[in-house]
């Protein structure tokens, strides 16, 4: 993988910026370069940061958060961008965090993501079809597929997409878990500045990284619900396969 975007933050402003280039399938193929990135919000770019994009030629931007989100952290304007794809994935584990937080819910933050991975199995297969839809009809590269944090709508959009290129399971893992990685002195940074205010940060901690049990949730959901991960994706979200891998693997 490219050192500069998967070993040291790419961007200076968003460090869950990154590319899927690199990552091999089981067949031994691997992501092309320079086709597919995954991010967090692209609202707190610095000048520099839009540079980079600028001269990767940054194409597509495929936006994952809703209305809210987008009025209250609006993305800032990269030059090449040629357009902006909404796919709005409910937040609704916003609402349901903030109410736990004012009562000071320690246990039911813990549960608050594992919920919303299955909802999200259960409620928006129509958006993850249309992410693949998109993949699959663009032209226009590079890309890049947000949320907010880059770790939990994107995260499973990303491990749909692996999967759908006969990556490991075990590599898809990976992948999802290097958002710990990536953010990290911000979620250290974000509990201590709330342990300083005189709350306890830590309860903060199980919403701002990616878990194992989380991204089971899905996994289960897809199991329970749809027969497997096969079948979910060629069945539900009528994901090409076959197309995905001559577009993206090498």
């Amino acid at each position: 993988m490219n050192k500069g975007i998967n070993g040291s933050p790419f961007l200076e402003n968003q460090h869950n910026f990154r590319s899927l280039e690199g990552i091999q399938a089981q067949s031994g193929k691997k992501f092309r370069k320079n086709m597919v990135y995954r991010s967090g919000s692209l609202d707190k770019l610095s000048k520099a940061d839009i540079r980079k994009l600028e001269e990767i030629g940054l194409a597509l931007v495929i936006d994952f958060r809703t209305d809210r989100e987008i009025a209250s952290f609006p993305s800032a304007k990269i030059p090449s961008v040629q357009k902006t794809i909404r796919i709005s994935i409910s937040d609704e584990a916003r609402d349901k965090t903030m109410e736990l937080l004012n009562r000071n819910d320690a246990e039911g933050l813990e549960k608050v993501l594992v919920s919303d991975y299955s909802r999200m199995i259960r409620n928006d297969s129509e958006r993850f079809a249309e992410f693949f839809r998109t993949l699959e009809q663009t032209t226009e590269y590079p890309l890049v597929y947000h949320c907010a944090a880059g770790k939990d709508r994107t995260g499973l959009a990303s491990v749909l997409l692996l999967s759908a290129l006969g990556v490991d399971p075990g590599i898809v893992e990976q992948d999802y878990f290097l958002s710990n990685l990536r953010l990290k002195s911000f979620i250290d940074r974000l509990i201590g500045k709330a342990t300083e205010q005189g709350r306890d940060g830590e309860i903060l901690r199980p919403i701002m990284e990616v878990r194992s049990e989380y991204l089971h949730a899905a996994l289960d959901e897809i199991d329970r619900s749809f027969g497997g991960m096969d079948n979910y994706l060629s069945g539900v979200l009528k994901a090409d396969k076959d197309l995905l891998k001559a577009k993206f693997l090498e």
